[in-house]
């Protein structure tokens, strides 16, 4: 039987607590109105308030995809384009989905660690002088990046300040926010407020949750009408209540920023188990994602137990992916067999 558990960090099951949440919340004998309506995501934006200066609104869906789908619908115009990494989740994992159902044209840029910079930005504004092209509208950032690295506060507050003044939006997609925040020591307010990102989106889905991500609207004039931006792209749910008790969950006890260290820890460990065997690490590890080049013989030997998501086939560098619930014994396992090809 192929062991998929490093794959990817969705293949984890759903921690303790929030189970037990939604569980409680199912068990529930009353009536209670959909559509964000809910007590549970009223308290959940109550807490999420409670982090900032300033008024931000929270929204839940289902997938990230969505999110990231909502947050671009909500700030475009209808001749608008992206501007991201070609890492970008957006551009790179979401089968066009950005194009598709927001009608705008992405416009990538080349990166290294799959960081962009303000001088990425830069240059890809030229296409504003004519009126031929799509006008670039709005900047999609990876917190984390695809390869595992993460924006610090200064880079992001550098980029968005730039945007800022050059009639651009910053969406933060925040699939593992909570891993970069871990990561960098800092909270909500640091991470959104401080840097003046417009909308980011917070991850369930690979933080422990069964299901759901939130959408924090940090700029205003996009929270107005965002509930029937959710309803027309068929992302409101109508027992939201479901997606909120999960995020309370995580709020309430930090369960989030528990489930995210295990993870960064875990990876940190596995590198350090890697390295020992002298597995070359192909990038920083400032996440819960480890990216290590085995040998062709090695990977042939790995993928005979373990599923592993190859980034780079000339290279057989893969993508390592550790887990709210990932433990050393696991990480040992993994270890154990690859010096078995010894």
């Amino acid at each position: 039987m192929i062991d998929v558990m490093f794959s990817s960090d969705t293949t984890a099951g759903v921690c303790p607590e929030i189970l037990d949440k939604i569980c409680q919340v199912a068990k529930e004998e009353k009536y209670m109105l959909g559509y964000n309506q809910d007590v549970y995501s009223a308290k959940v934006r109550q807490i999420m308030q409670s982090y900032f200066s300033k008024l931000v609104e929270c929204f839940f869906n289902a997938s990230g995809s969505g999110a990231n789908v909502l947050a671009i619908k909500a700030m475009k115009d209808n001749f608008s384009s992206v501007i991201c990494c070609d890492d970008t989740h957006i551009n790179r994992y979401e089968v066009g989905g950005t194009e598709y159902n927001t009608g705008c044209k992405i416009i990538v840029c080349e990166s290294d660690d799959a960081k962009i910079t303000v001088e990425m930005i830069k240059s890809k504004l030229n296409a504003r002088e004519s009126f031929n092209c799509s006008y670039p509208k709005i900047v999609v950032l990876s917190q984390v990046t695809e390869l595992g690295t993460c924006y610090t506060v200064d880079e992001l507050k550098e980029i968005c300040d730039y945007c800022h003044q050059n009639d651009l939006y910053v969406y933060l997609d925040g699939a593992r926010l909570a891993n970069a925040m871990v990561y960098l020591g800092v909270g909500f307010k640091e991470m959104l407020e401080d840097t003046e990102v417009d909308i980011a989106s917070f991850g369930g889905n690979k933080n422990g949750a069964m299901f759901g991500e939130m959408i924090i609207i940090l700029n205003p004039k996009f929270s107005k009408h965002f509930i029937l931006n959710q309803k027309q792209s068929m992302q409101l749910f109508s027992k939201t209540r479901f997606l909120a008790a999960q995020f309370l969950v995580m709020l309430e006890d930090n369960v989030w920023a528990k489930n995210a260290k295990n993870s960064n820890d875990m990876a940190l460990y596995l590198q350090d188990r890697l390295i020992e065997n002298k597995i070359k690490i192909a990038y920083p590890v400032q996440s819960n994602a480890v990216f290590a080049e085995f040998s062709e013989e090695q990977l042939r030997h790995l993928t005979t137990r373990y599923s592993l998501s190859a980034y780079d086939q000339d290279r057989t560098c893969c993508r390592l992916m550790t887990a709210w619930s990932t433990t050393k014994e696991e990480i040992d396992n993994f270890i154990d067999f690859l010096r078995m090809i010894d």
